[in-house]
């Protein structure tokens, strides 16, 4: 009986330590990790994103619109990612008549949208309108006229180089990038403008500018315009006594003042260095695009920018840019006000239209460059031209998704490699939201709906840059299973031993077999 209880305890120890503590131990030591969905995320490279486009071509007669139609077509059947729905027609005899007798383009353009929908994003309009000097003549609406078929070379390299940019939004995709996008600050929810003014020496010379109206006026009324795209906060600040050593060189010459102050284009990167050290503008997980406009000392007056082979930088504004940080203005007040009343008013017009100029290059509006007989319209306000903001959507959403896509792709990869990255719920979410974002977007995409499709990639590329940035992730890194080892191995192991030694006793047991042998002398 005796030796019944002692077997039946050890068995019990057994089944404990077996069925009960084992599993508990690999179950309470596992990683958790939610279903993901790696087929999808594997067969991103195959997944090609096209946008189609609407093109309507207006012409006279149906030869000359077939004729410009299928040179179009023609000229993106090559083309990856752009692919446009051409539709032809003939002008009515009443809008054919008016665009012959107006003189004036602007008046041509009234017309065509009094008869066509000319605000619809993705769309444009190729017309036929005699009266040009011109082979084309490009607004800043969705329109472009053309005097006849010999314009129709013209009109395929304005429409690949400048309406649809072939190059910038198939750059937008590649794994390396191009001079735009390094330019352009990368994607997100939205942007801070700050306009910062550095006003290095308040004792010896005032600065007479309402910054704050500024920036409302002239910028506000840029960034309305792409309120579809981004969400803009604008500040203003003021920042004193942030003087600059730009190691500056005088140099004689016959201007007003009889000299200037030359400085080296790549001493002037320093200065955001110092910048950064002042301005209050990391409040945010939004990006910041910052405006500096710097007020030159009168001792250091005129400052004059040059290149790096010692030439002055002909410009009529003293201004230089850095990709993906901002724009820095450098104001020079004239002789008269540093000499007379030493009230510096800097001309607001000039500075913030500089200021905008290298906010569209910073927000991926990329200026078109010059065609053989084509006459582009001058921008009449700040605000961007409609056609410029279609293919900013273009190249945002092209460039958000490809960003989502390897970003899903790295983190797969990265749990593919650790073995102990925990993967909760929150980030499950976010993951399969992105992959559904991105599919949904590439759908969108090849249905013609820009806007839609920009919107949802932008929550493709939210959803996955929060997994990858999610601090879940690093619980277990550091918790490598040779170390989960090594702390569990010396708990388990003194008690392994009596109960693996007394599995002997208890299969002889179960065997019926005798447990001790007799000692014999």
């Amino acid at each position: 009986m005796i030796e019944y209880n002692r077997m039946l305890a050890s068995a019990s120890f057994v089944g404990v330590l077996i069925i009960i503590g084992l599993p508990l131990w690999w179950k309470t030591t596992e990683v958790y990790r939610v279903s993901l969905p790696y087929d999808k995320i594997n067969s991103f490279d195959s997944l090609s994103h096209t946008i189609t486009a609407e093109l309507t071509v207006l012409a006279n007669d149906d030869t000359t619109a077939s004729e410009i139609a299928n040179l179009i077509e023609k000229a993106f059947q090559d083309s990856t990612i752009i692919k446009l729905r051409i539709h032809k027609s003939i002008l009515s005899h009443s809008l054919h008549t008016t665009l012959d007798s107006v003189a004036d383009e602007h008046e041509a353009v009234e017309e065509v949208a009094s008869h066509f929908d000319l605000s619809r994003h993705n769309s444009f309009y190729v017309v036929q309108r005699k009266p040009l000097f011109q082979d084309v003549w490009l607004a800043g609406e969705r329109v472009m006229f053309f005097r006849d078929s010999k314009a129709s070379s013209t009109i395929v390299e304005a429409l690949k180089g400048i309406i649809y940019q072939l190059s910038v939004v198939e750059g937008a995709s590649s794994e390396s990038a191009d001079i735009a996008r390094q330019i352009r600050f990368p994607p997100g929810a939205g942007y801070h403008v700050v306009l910062s003014v550095v006003h290095p020496r308040p004792d010896a010379l005032k600065v007479d500018l309402d910054a704050g109206n500024a920036i409302e006026d002239y910028i506000g009324s840029f960034v309305d315009e792409l309120s579809v795209l981004y969400n803009f906060t604008l500040k203003s600040q003021w920042l004193h006594l942030l003087n600059f050593d730009f190691q500056s060189t005088e140099i004689k010459d016959e201007s007003e003042w009889g000299h200037h102050f030359a400085v080296r284009q790549d001493r002037l990167h320093l200065l955001l260095t110092k910048l950064e050290e002042r301005t209050a503008t990391h409040v945010s997980e939004l990006p910041t695009i910052n405006l500096a406009l710097y007020a030159v000392p009168c001792d250091k007056a005129p400052l004059v920018i040059y290149d790096e082979y010692d030439q002055k930088i002909s410009s009529p504004v003293q201004a230089f840019m850095s990709p993906k940080w901002g724009g820095v203005v450098l104001a020079n007040p004239s002789p008269k006000e540093c000499a007379a009343d030493q009230i510096f008013r800097p001309d607001v017009r000039v500075i913030m239209g500089t200021f905008i100029s290298q906010l569209r290059k910073l927000l991926g509006i990329t200026d078109a460059e010059p065609i053989k007989g084509l006459y582009l319209e001058p921008l009449r306000s700040v605000k961007p031209r409609q056609w410029e903001i279609d293919n900013l959507l273009r190249i945002k959403t092209t460039e958000q998704l490809t960003s989502a896509e390897r970003t899903l792709q790295s983190l797969a990869q990265l749990l593919g490699e650790i073995s102990n990255i925990v993967i909760n719920d929150e980030v499950g979410a976010s993951i399969n939201s992105a992959v559904e974002s991105i599919q949904r977007a590439s759908d969108l995409m090849r249905e013609g709906q820009l806007v839609n499709a920009y919107k949802t990639s932008q929550n493709a590329f939210l959803d996955a840059e929060t997994a990858f940035m999610e601090p879940s992730l690093l619980a277990l890194l550091y918790f490598p299973d040779d170390q989960k080892y090594a702390i569990y191995i010396p708990l388990f192991l003194p008690i392994m031993f009596p109960v693996v030694l007394s599995l002997k006793n208890l299969l002889l047991w179960f065997r019926g077999k005798p447990i001790h042998k007799e000692k014999t002398d």
